[in-house]
């Protein structure tokens, strides 16, 4: 029977996979590299994975037959590890044509020269413009910032040379900076640490997802110590007004009680960016970039006025997550809809005012986040110099205080993750409506606000028997 020299597993399409000795060094101990030899058209390449033996004792392992021997355990180990590889390989192979060139670049992070250029960073790039394409510019964004930290304080990395201890030098050269030219850079507040972590773990993910770190270990753990942490973001239980504090805020914006000492042309601006603050409230806590693209579409002529539906900006080009939003049109909402909305037309837009008819998305970007800035500094100055609070709200705030309110009024939390679109996996949105009637909407979302809902007069003596059959049902309800 012939000895075996090496332990073998099946192809990878093209690519045949060996753990064997490298024959080629010795170390003085007369010792040889183990290493995963991958094989295309004749052509070799060697990747170690830093184990040496002997010849000898490599080979004894190798033709372990014997459950029994102490040896078979060595066995199974290596035969696990070229198993590991294969398998990695395979996941690469599903998506590309397999060269040695693209395998080093995968096992070793050594790019050679123009053959490939898929590294860890490239990967990164892609990714960016992926979001662009899908028109998520502020995610875009906030990658790429990420992206610049993560060269200024790393460099270049080639291919794929990343682990827990490179992830973990730029974890900490965020929060301590690093020097360069005599002074500190790279230095950011914890919350921009960890959102530019939580962009590189999807970058992560991605790479493992394409094969290219398949069997290295992840880094990021808020449980293992010895991994690297995210930073949560700060607790936001106070930033957040409450249901009297609003309707303080209401019945500025209804009454007009601005000073006379303000500028015409400000308290205009300031009224309706009051009105913008409260309708993000109102609507279910959405944000302005969904205000911006509000539409009155189908649903708000569907239910006569009385509700809108839309898809948050955020989550649309993930449409598995069905973040489908019903906002209904209460009494307050509708006392701000008839003082700076636009007329209803069907598919016209509520606030065209926001985006001027701009279409481009990053451009649409650059206008949100000037209109939040100015929404912010308005309703602050509102708080200060009308109600003279010590509260600072902020653009956030509106929908921190939609959740926190209706949670406090006793309101079920299945209702307000829903009325914030807030993922559903693989629900049917459709369903939505069925689950929380128009009905049960109005009646929640009156108590965001300490105002009565207005009573309908009813004349009992002119109804029909049908009017008086529902008006029975709505009583026993």
């Amino acid at each position: 029977m012939n000895k075996q020299t090496s332990l073998s597993c099946s192809k990878v399409g093209n690519c045949s996979l060996l753990f064997n000795l490298d024959r080629r060094y010795k170390n003085k101990r007369g010792e040889y590299p183990i290493v995963i030899t991958f094989t295309i058209d004749y052509q070799r390449y060697y990747h170690r994975i830093g184990e040496f033996t002997t010849e000898k004792d490599f080979l004894e392992i190798c033709n372990v037959t014997s459950g029994r021997n102490s040896l078979m355990a060595k066995k199974k180990a290596w035969e696990a590890i070229l198993e590991a590889y294969r398998a990695r390989l395979a996941k690469v192979a599903e998506k590309q044509h397999l060269t040695l060139s693209l395998i080093r670049t995968i096992m070793s992070g050594i790019d050679v020269n123009g053959e490939v250029n898929k590294s860890f960073l490239g990967i990164w790039e892609e990714v960016i413009s992926s979001k662009r394409k899908e028109g998520r510019a502020g995610t875009a964004e906030s990658y790429e910032c990420a992206l610049k930290s993560f060269r200024k304080i790393l460099g270049e990395i080639k291919g794929f040379s990343v682990n827990k201890n490179t992830i973990e030098t730029w974890s900490k050269g965020m929060k301590n900076g690093i020097f360069s030219n005599g002074k500190i850079v790279g230095k950011i507040s914890d919350t921009s640490r960890g959102i530019y972590l939580r962009a590189c773990r999807v970058i992560w993910n991605e790479c493992v997802k394409q094969g290219f770190l398949a069997n290295i270990e992840y880094p990021f753990s808020n449980k293992d110590s010895s991994l690297v942490s995210i930073p949560r973001g700060k607790r936001r239980q106070q930033s957040y007004l409450n249901v009297e504090e609003i309707t303080e805020l209401y019945k500025v914006f209804i009454e007009k009680r601005y000073p006379e000492t303000w500028n015409p042309f400000y308290i205009e601006r300031a009224h309706q960016s009051l009105g913008l603050f409260l309708f993000q409230y109102l609507s279910n806590g959405c944000n302005l970039a969904d205000v911006a693209r509000l539409q009155y579409n189908e649903t708000y002529w569907s239910e006569g006025g009385k509700a809108f539906e839309f898809q948050r900006k955020k989550t649309a080009a993930r449409s598995s997550d069905n973040s489908v939003v019903i906002v209904p049109i209460i009494e307050p909402l509708k006392a701000i809809l008839d003082e700076i909305a636009a007329p209803p037309f069907k598919g016209a837009f509520v606030f065209p005012f926001l985006f001027h008819g701009v279409i481009n998305e990053e451009e649409r970007r650059r206008i949100t986040l000037m209109e939040n800035s100015n929404i912010r500094d308005r309703v602050q100055r509102v708080c200060k110099e009308i109600l003279h609070w010590k509260k600072i709200p902020t653009g956030t705030w509106a929908r921190h205080s939609f959740a926190t309110n209706l949670k406090l009024a006793g309101v079920e939390e299945e209702y307000i993750a829903e009325s914030m679109g807030h993922s559903h996996g693989n629900d049917v949105t459709a369903g939505y409506m069925d689950k929380y009637p128009l009905e049960i909407r109005f009646r929640n979302n009156m108590k965001l606000l300490a105002i009565e809902e207005p009573k309908e007069q009813i004349d009992i003596d002119n109804l029909s028997p049908e009017q008086m059959k529902e008006l029975l049902r709505k009583f026993l309800n």
